[in-house]
This record gives structure tokens, sequence and C-alpha cells, in this order.
């Protein structure tokens, strides 16, 4: 029996983001169906389906254009308007339907926990997870392109992120669930990090878990140069994020406007969509930017308390306490 969700609206004076509880999980309130959720969460896999997961800002975008690349030989990619809405769903905004038309196997994106992602043994998850100081900048400056919600200052957020109150809920809480199935036969557990120093590399360990085919496939020299290029930050960046300029987000018209968002790309957007700094650096350590001494000496105090005793303790180290700011 799916559990009722909850409004978790501004309730006081200090500036909050918008969220709503599903089964226990904060989600942004803006532009997303509860019920739509409910029924991704519910969702039965097929045992060729293919799952890319990870909390917000952590390179899930770039990673189902580094799959969809391996999948198709280095073709040259969708919009990232229409990869993330038509050709690799992201399911709690898209809900079931875009599914029904995918090829097999079918590759779909979600955020969610372990416990509440859509499981099979027999289904392949990919997930990613980027250290917890740049995630918190990205996942800030993602909220400052969302059209439509409350400003709020690094600082603000950067509270918010060690309360765990913003979508997609608590960063470490999600982490962990997913690590203690880093090493099933079904899971290919990356870091961002890793990504970044040896794309190459990782094109490689993504094609050999997603099957010998497209293993083979990216030993040829140039599909392999194909899916670097067109897996680049520069050029998914002259690629294009399209948002409405003034969305409507009542509740009977959200998945009309979803549609439309996902057909676009840079010489469809017009005017009534603004590109928006969806690739904004891609880069690792951008966080030393905008934690102040004191941000840091309480992340790291945050860090050590949330993975003391579990599998992740000594997974990474508290920082230096030094800033640029």
């Amino acid at each position: 029996m799916a559990q009722q969700s909850e409004n978790m609206g501004q309730t006081s004076e200090e500036p909050k983001y918008p969220l709503v509880k599903v089964r226990g999980l904060f989600l942004p309130e803006f532009f997303l169906l509860p019920d739509v959720v409910e029924k991704v969460i519910d969702y039965k896999p097929n045992k060729d389906d293919i799952f890319i997961v990870t909390y917000p800002k952590c390179g899930t975008t770039w990673t189902q254009f580094l799959v969809w690349e391996i999948m198709h030989k280095g073709a040259f990619p969708p919009s990232p308007n229409q990869m993330m809405f038509q050709h690799i769903p992201f399911l709690e905004f898209t809900g079931l339907d875009p599914v029904k038309n995918l090829p097999k196997p079918r590759v779909m994106k979600t955020h969610l926990p372990f416990d509440l992602q859509p499981y099979s043994p027999l289904t392949k998850y990919i997930y990613i997870v980027r250290n917890p100081w740049d995630c918190c900048v990205s996942y800030y400056h993602h909220h400052c392109m969302e059209p439509g919600l409350i400003h709020l200052t690094f600082d603000q957020y950067f509270n918010l992120f060690i309360k765990g109150e913003l979508g997609w809920g608590d960063f470490f809480d999600h982490i962990l669930s997913w690590f203690k199935h880093r090493n099933d036969p079904n899971v290919l557990f990356l870091t961002y990090e890793e990504m970044k120093k040896n794309t190459k590399k990782v094109i490689l360990q993504i094609a050999k878990f997603l099957g010998e085919s497209y293993y083979k496939d990216v030993q040829d020299e140039g599909v392999m140069e194909n899916c670097l290029k067109h897996s680049d930050f520069k050029f998914l960046k002259n690629l294009g994020m399209f948002f409405p300029s003034n969305p409507n987000v009542e509740n009977d018209v959200v998945g009309e406007t979803i549609k439309q968002i996902g057909q676009i790309d840079r010489n469809t957007a017009g005017e009534d969509f603004k590109e928006v700094a969806f690739f904004r650096k891609g880069v690792v350590g951008d966080w030393k930017n905008y934690f102040s001494q004191d941000q840091i000496k309480i992340f790291n105090a945050h860090l050590l308390n949330k993975l003391k005793n579990t599998e992740m303790e000594n997974f990474w180290k508290p920082v230096e306490e030094e800033t640029s700011l």
C-alpha cells in the first residue's frame, strides 16, 4: 500500500528547499508529482533493464551519455533534454510511460536510495558517487538555476545539505544504502573522481559490465574516440540544456510540459525555453571556492559522524582547513 505523500513546505522564517515526502524520502516539490514517484518505486524491472543511479549532482547525466555512446558505437548523441526525458528517462520526472517505447535493453535513470529503487537481482545497476564537498556545491548551483525556487545563499544551502533537507534526502544515507551492494554482480560502483581521471578506463569498465558485445565494440579505436568526444564536458555544454521560461506546474499539465521539455535541442528551443547552466564546471575540487573554514570544520565533523562504524568509514578523510575564501 503506497504511503500517503506529505507536504513538507516552508513552515518557518528560515528559508527551506520546497519538498514533499514520499515513503519517507524528501523529494523536490517543484515539477514532481508524488503519485508518479510512487509508481516508479513499485515498478518491477525486467531482467534486461539497466539503471543509472546517483544522488543528485554526482555525474548522472554524464554517465547517461557514456552509456548511450557505448550502446550506439560512438554515434552523435541526442540533446541533453532528449537524453534525460526520452532515451534514458529520468523516471521520477517522466514516470514510466517513456519506458514502454524504449528498445531493449532499456536504460533508465533514478536518484533513489537502494531501499526504494526498483530492484531485481537480474537487472543491472550503475551507481556513481562523488565526493560530498563538490556534490554540495554542484547541488547548490543546480538549485540556483531552477526557475521559480526561492533564493538561498550558499550558507543556507550548506545547512540544508548537512540536515539532509533536500531533494532525495541525505547524501550519506543515500551513498551508504548503495555502498553495501558495491560488490554485487549486478552493480557497477564508480566514483566521479575516477571517471574524470581516466574516462577511457571507465568506458571499458561500463562496456564490459553491459555485455561482451559492447566491450568488443569499444575496442575499436574510432568507436572509443567518438565515445570520448561525445561525452566530453565541453561537448555536452555546447549541446545545452533548456528549461521552460515560464513553467506551468499545475498537476494536470505537468506531464505535457515534461514531454515538451524532452523534445528540445538547441535548434528548437525557441523563446519559450531558456538555456540553463546545467553543465557548469564539471571539475574536482571546486568546493574550495565556496567552503569557509568554519564550514570545513562543521562538514569534517559531520562526515566522521555519518560514516563512523560503517563500511565507508575510511572512504573519505576530513579535508584540511584551507580555503580560497
